[in-house]
């Protein structure tokens, strides 16, 4: 995937102020993007278009660069989740029992939390749909598990078919993200980003071809770095 950098970035890459970056991009020198009003460069791009500039790139700033974006996503919180909870294709999907009962199955829980998590799902979807629109659902417990987990999780499910979750909007999921928290503040702070993740129409598109556990982590980094 592509590593998207910024113009305080581009400004310790290529070792020059930054009016002349701005400079630049006014004069359509500089390949780069704009999005909500935000420039944004490929590195490997900017890279090969400043060697062919004869422009002196700053390789440890390059490096530190890479570190940095490395330890954000690393960092974030629901990056941490997304790793823990692990991403399962072609998941069976019969029904919501059907679903509720494989998740446990595939996640690496505790043996008691394996035992009882598809009737907590079910317990919570029952109340209301957990069906958020556009394909996707975010199914969790009631309330959260407390000591029955070390770390809060968030399971990424492919269906094997769309499933009717009675979303508001009346769209079959395709999806689900199977949230699993900690505590209360955990499970408001990971739900607050995976909406806001969520809320892109690039971001549905990008997971209507049911995308690895590594391409799920680097689109979430480019969303995150985006909407900064």
């Amino acid at each position: 995937m592509a590593k998207w950098l910024v113009v305080s970035d581009v400004v310790q890459l290529l070792h020059v102020p930054e009016a002349t970056i701005y400079r630049w991009i006014r004069q359509g020198d500089i390949p780069c993007v704009v999005r909500r009003g935000k420039h944004y460069f490929n590195q490997s791009t900017l890279v090969t278009w400043a060697e062919s500039k004869h422009i002196h790139l700053e390789k440890h700033s390059l490096r530190e660069s890479k570190k940095k974006q490395k330890a954000s996503a690393t960092q974030s919180p629901l990056v941490e989740a997304f790793e823990a909870g692990n991403v399962f294709h072609t998941v069976p999907s019969g029904s919501l029992e059907t679903l509720f009962s494989e998740i446990p199955s595939c996640m690496n829980l505790p043996r008691q939390l394996k035992e009882t998590l598809a009737e907590q799902l079910m317990q919570r979807e029952l109340l209301s749909s957990t069906g958020i629109g556009n394909g996707i659902a975010v199914p969790h417990p009631k309330t959260p598990l407390g000591q029955q987990l070390k770390k809060s999780m968030v399971g990424t499910f492919f269906l094997e078919k769309p499933l009717d979750f009675k979303a508001p909007d009346g769209m079959p999921v395709f999806v689900v993200f199977v949230l699993l928290s900690a505590d209360s503040f955990h499970h408001l702070h990971l739900l607050s980003q995976l909406a806001r993740f969520l809320n892109n129409t690039e971001v549905n598109d990008f997971l209507k071809h049911s995308p690895t556990l590594e391409n799920l982590v680097e689109q979430f980094q480019k969303n995150l770095a985006e909407t900064a």
